[in-house]
């Protein structure tokens, strides 16, 4: 504790010396008693300009507006101006903490009032920063305002038709946009730049178009992230078919999906990537993977989603793949109420046979976990009720129901308020959505050359029910220079996958049947508030955040079991003996069945502070920041597995031919004959960790300009590290005794970064950039436990003394905005990782059972190029003004290299070099590419997106033959729209997702070919089976040994939404 405060005081110290290196005129205060005459406006504020040291704006045609004397014995400016206009039809708003605007009264009913529009935008300089207090006014009337802390401003009841607009603010040429098209009942947006004054007598004003000032806002919003990036907008998002993050993440450049819900960004797996929700970090949602699952965020409730490929010193240091932060819907700027419903189905799955064990009615909504639940506890006494509660749960057994239509609904409304001198707004929504979808299991081979056949024409399937519901409430409160917005997200995503599957056991010669049920429960809950405030007339910036995330992860009644297929009738009715589950090895073999209770819960609070100070050298925009950010993570997780064994000494029954749910049946457990034991490889403590993180950060930057051209970003930050993580477990041996442990780490990172832009063009920039960052280990990769990983038949160690990695980055981009909304960028990026942390599998001595270990590697560089487009094909032919071509493609390449042996055996001399290793990353495609073609006109709206990823490396085998990748596959989704109505309120929507619906493959390039006795193997004159390498072409190929084939269908939906 003492040392958290010491890091924390550090940091103040930091805060306070940029304070006191702040102009003194910055704390300068307000005069006493004065008395003013009976004067024009204008007269007025050049004298409390003088008197308070304030800036008070006004329209021209407000100069001669009469004010009546006065005095005042105050230091408070706000009351002067109160006095002042008190008579008058005008009123005034604090845009910073020295600056003031003169405006006209309005009122709400106005505001509603038939034929008014609304203006609103923001005004940023040339290098797309925020101009706070800036004066927005229509021209020759009297209506005006000014932009606050955010440089955003907002103009109400201008009556429809066509205006212009004045913007204008010291030391920069005053903007006149002609054309500016106000609709009743509509927000008409409108963001532009100033650019800096460069004469020191008389007003200069320039003349714009509105589309002309609406693209220049744009050119500097995206030229102005320091970092590298690409991102999805909500209006993006909404021209797919995707329902959730994961979905419209994969549109990203870079990005590929792992198992649809895993993020992998420029052939980097999870633990190089981070992630960020409304700029706040997130916890893990996964116990046994340092990862974030992406579906559990459905895409109703974010307004965007950004990847950060470049690291700067106001980010968090652990990424290196990329940083993805997603944005949930924006505070309102006009009320609206919108709701939306929508069905869809599967051409293989909607109204077909669906099994599933036992269904409860809130699996529709939450999901049922008290009903489903066995486990009460991990002490010695606990354990032993535990195996008494999961005597009389007996959920085993898979009935029939019939795969419904996918549901989902959603509400979401915004409303402001204009509270006078300041604003609120608020939004929220709710969203709803059920599927029940089957994926059939057309081909699949274990490493343990266990493969599935068809007896009697019956097929292997997967069978998926998901349930999710999500939830925002956002408010935002503004006033001049300050801004304080509070967000709520909370998500429950439940998910159901029960598994059959028809198993031919190699070694043994049976035949199986299996199944497998796997309820999930996955909550996510974050509440945040922050502020920014424009203090000291723009000469300091100060923003604050806080945060709380919680996130649950519950299996409450993981469940597998196989029966020995005995026979089979005419009716193609197998008779099963379950017996072979309770009878197969000992209670450790959960291969052969097994139930299983899994809780993870992590917390994570997050705070922070920054102090920026922008100033002006020779023309040039210049800033510096310090900040400090607090991470405060802790998890706990516990997990027990449970195994059914017959007591021999009990007499048989007959129990060969029972159903499952008989053999099973409550009666038969506590030794008549079936008793539940201790599996897997926990204990007492049921492979319990608990695991605490704290991670103090303080960092320095400048962001710096020369030239007008050249712009230099760059600095350092300080991450220290607090770790710890405790397990307590069960030794894997019967009678094992208990294995306790404790992990500390303690570290102190120092990560500079650097960027240079070059604007070469006002449309075209050059970055480059460098940058070190890092990747801790997971709490579940220090702890001493194991998982099953029932699909793969392979067990999962940890405790391997994994160490952090530490990447060097570096990256060049060249960007070109010919246009409103349109991008073309080429990047180049190079990484060299030191001890890079790769899955590594080894083969067990009884040359049946498998291993995988999380093993620090000695070193690898990854290296790719980026192309990333968005182009309107309006300059073919004005009759495609409404069509827009996208795509990115990404091609990587990223190697590892060691010795297997003794990467396992560190204390070998001389290692077999049969076992050199040269390959890809795990999780790297090599190339990745999407396009879109998109028509986007006022009524009518189509899409058509095509994806396609090279082959991904899953897990790394002894040797390259014995690598498992997933195939390529083409994508394609369509999307048709219409909007109907006046002012086309109501929406509908008609998405085809997958339509070429190409099998999903896992593969080996190798092929096992028996040799026998009279037909022995050439080169050996020996019998037995051999694994041929094919690996020459490492692409799939007819004849590759097939780990798993499976089909998903095409997914059809339609949607209706109605806005108020």
């Amino acid at each position: 504790m003492e040392q958290k405060f010491n890091s924390i005081r550090w940091v103040f110290s930091l805060l306070v010396i940029g304070l006191l290196f702040c102009p003194a005129s910055m704390w300068a205060q307000g005069p006493g008693t004065k008395t003013y005459p009976h004067e024009t406006l204008a007269a007025r504020v050049i004298k409390l300009s003088k008197d308070y040291k304030v800036n008070v704006m006004y329209n021209p045609g407000q100069k001669d507006i009469s004010v009546p004397e006065l005095t005042v014995n105050a230091h408070d400016i706000n009351g002067v101006l109160d006095k002042t206009l008190a008579s008058t039809d005008f009123t005034y708003k604090k845009t910073a903490e020295t600056s003031y605007v003169i405006v006209k009264k309005t009122n709400e009913s106005q505001q509603e009032a038939s034929g008014k529009g609304i203006l609103s935008g923001v005004v940023l300089d040339e290098k797309g920063i925020p101009v706070i207090g800036a004066t927005v006014v229509v021209k020759g009337t009297t209506t005006g305002t000014a932009t606050d802390a955010d440089g955003k401003y907002t103009l109400t009841q201008l009556p429809a038709g066509t205006t212009t607009i004045l913007i204008s603010f010291m030391s920069y040429e005053t903007l006149q946009v002609n054309d500016v098209k106000i609709v009743a009942g509509k927000t008409t947006p409108l963001d532009v730049v100033l650019k800096e004054a460069t004469q020191q007598l008389g007003e200069v004003v320039v003349t714009a178009t509105y589309g002309q000032a609406s693209a220049n806002g744009l050119y500097a919003k995206q030229k102005n992230i320091a970092a590298m990036s690409d991102g999805v907008s909500a209006d993006m998002i909404k021209k797919t078919s995707d329902n959730n993050v994961a979905q419209v993440l994969k549109r990203v450049s870079g990005v590929t999906i792992d198992n649809g819900k895993y993020v992998t960004v420029r052939g980097m797996s999870e633990r190089y990537n981070n992630v960020q929700l409304n700029g706040s970090s997130l916890p893990s949602t996964e116990p046994n993977r340092r990862n974030f699952a992406f579906d559990v965020i459905p895409s109703g409730l974010v307004d965007n989603v950004t990847i950060s490929k470049t690291f700067t010193p106001d980010m968090p240091g652990e990424f290196t793949g990329g940083l993805v932060e997603v944005n949930t819907l924006a505070v309102p700027d006009e009320k609206f109420l919108s709701l939306g419903t929508g069905t869809g189905m599967n051409t293989i799955s909607t109204g077909k046979d669906f099994y599933s064990t036992k269904r409860f009615g809130s699996d529709w909504f939450f999901g049922e976990i008290d009903k489903r639940k066995w486990y009460s506890g991990g002490d010695e006494a606990a354990t032993a009720q535990n195996i008494i509660n999961a005597g009389q749960k007996n959920t085993y057994g898979f009935g029939r129901y019939k795969a419904a239509p996918m549901q989902n609904y959603s509400l979401t409304a915004g409303l402001p308020f204009n509270l006078g001198r300041s604003s609120l707004g608020v939004v929220a929504a709710l969203t709803y959505r059920h599927e029940e979808n089957t994926e059939e299991i057309l081909e699949a081979n274990m490493i343990t050359r266990d493969s599935i056949f068809k007896p009697s024409d019956k097929g292997s399937y997967r069978y998926k029910a998901a349930t999710s519901i999500g939830a925002v409430l956002n408010t935002g409160w503004r006033m001049g220079g300050h801004s304080i917005t509070w967000r709520n997200l909370f998500n429950n995503r439940f998910n159901h996958t029960n598994q059959q599957r028809y198993i031919h056991k190699y070694y043994e010669n049976y035949s199986l049947v299996e199944q497998y049920s796997v309820p999930l429960v996955s909550s996510l809950w974050q509440t945040q508030l922050d502020g920014k405030h424009n203090l000291f007339a723009g000469k300091l910036i100060a923003s604050w955040n806080a945060s709380y995330n919680d996130i649950t992860r519950t299996n409450p009644d993981d469940r597998m079991v196989q029966g020995s297929i005995v026979s089979e009738s005419a009716n193609q009715v197998s008779l099963i003996d379950w017996g072979w589950s309770t009878n197969y090895g000992n209670s450790f073999n959960v291969g052969s069945g097994h139930i299983m209770y899994s809780k993870l819960h992590e917390t994570k609070k997050n705070i922070g502070a920054s102090l920026e100070h922008p100033f002006i050298i020779q023309g040039n925009r210049q800033s510096i920041k310090i900040g400090y950010m607090g991470a405060f993570r802790k998890a706990n997780f516990e997990q027990q597995y449970l195994k059914a064994m017959r007591d021999y000494n009990a007499p048989n029954q007959g129990d060969i031919g029972l159903p499952i749910d008989e053999y099973f049946a409550s009666e038969h457990f506590g030794g008549n004959p079936l008793i539940y034991e201790l599996s897997g490889m926990q204990g007492t403590k049921a492979d319990y960790y608990e695991g605490g993180q704290d991670i103090h950060s303080g960092y320095l930057m400048g962001d710096f300009s020369f030239l007008r051209k050249l712009r230099l970003v760059g600095g350092l930050r300080m991450e220290k590290t607090d770790m710890h993580v405790t397990t307590e477990m069960l030794e894997k041996t019967i009678g094992g005794g208990m294995i306790d442990s404790t992990t500390v780490i303690k570290k102190t990172d120092w990560l500079p970064a650097a960027t240079l832009i070059y604007s070469m063009t006002p449309e075209l920039n050059a970055r480059a950039s460098y940058s070190k960052t890092l990747a801790r280990p997971d709490f579940r990769e220090l702890s001493q436990s194991s998982y099953y990983n029932v699909d793969d038949r392979v067990w999962v160690i940890n405790g391997s003394g994994i160490e952090q990695s530490r990447i060097h980055n570096y990256d060049v981009r060249v960007e070109w905005y010919p246009r409103p909304g349109e991008v073309l960028s080429v990047s180049y990026f190079h990484k060299k990782f030191i001890k890079p942390v790769e899955m590594v599998m080894r083969m067990l001595s009884d040359m049946q059972n498998f291993e995988m270990y999380n093993m620090n590697l000695d070193n690898s560089t990854a290296k790719g190029m980026e192309f990333n487009w968005r182009k309107g094909l309006g300059f073919i032919s004005p009759a495609l003004r409404h069509l827009y071509f996208t795509g990115n493609y990404t091609w990587m390449e990223a190697n590892v290299k060691y010795n297997q042996e003794k990467l396992l055996n560190p204390n070998i001399e001389d290692s077999n070099p049969d076992f050199d290793r040269d390959r890809p990353l795990q999780g790297l495609s090599p190339y990745t590419l999407n396009l879109g073609l998109a028509y986007e006109e006022n009524i009518i709206g189509a899409a058509i997106n095509y994806n396609r990823n090279g082959r991904k490396l899953v897990y790394a085998g002894e040797e390259t033959k014995y690598d498992q990748y997933e195939n390529s596959r083409d994508v394609l989704d369509l999307q048709f729209s219409t909007r109907l109505m006046k002012d086309q309120r109501l929406e509908l929507k008609f998405n085809i997702s997958d339509i070429f619906n190409q099998d999903i493959i896992v593969y080996r390039n190798t092929r096992i070919i028996e040799y026998t006795a009279e037909n022995p193997d050439p080169e050996t004159g020996k019998s037995g089976a051999i694994y041929m390498d094919l690996t020459g072409d490492m692409n799939y190929n007819k004849g590759d040994y097939v780990m798993s084939r499976i089909k998903k269908g095409i997914n059809l939906s339609l949607s209706a939404s109605y806005k108020f």
